[in-house]
């Protein structure tokens, strides 16, 4: 005879996302997803420029996100805008004292 799971058993054996340290079902927390971002263009720089939906999958995060967190990494100057279509990014130049 097979049991049958229970609605709390089918839950715990969806894959789940990699958890990041500190984060809570999955969520990262504030200004984690900027370092996730930004780490994958560092591990990447050969692969520039890279757009919004291919460091998304690469981090498995939706490009959504990744493009907003884009937008906001280029206002403080880590990353620039290298081609406005598609939208892609690369990493900011290092800035001279």
């Amino acid at each position: 005879m097979s049991e049958k799971k229970t609605v709390d058993q089918r839950r715990d054996s969806k894959p789940k996302k990699a958890d990041s340290p500190g984060s809570k079902n999955g969520r990262l927390g504030p200004g984690e997803l900027d370092k996730l971002v930004l780490g994958q263009m560092r591990r990447h720089k050969g692969d520039a420029p890279q757009t919004a939906s291919a460091i998304g999958k690469a981090i498995e995060r939706s490009s959504g996100a990744v493009a907003n967190c884009l937008v906001r990494l280029e206002k403080q100057g880590k990353v620039r805008l290298a081609k406005p279509k598609p939208r892609s990014y690369e990493l900011g130049v290092a800035k001279k004292k």
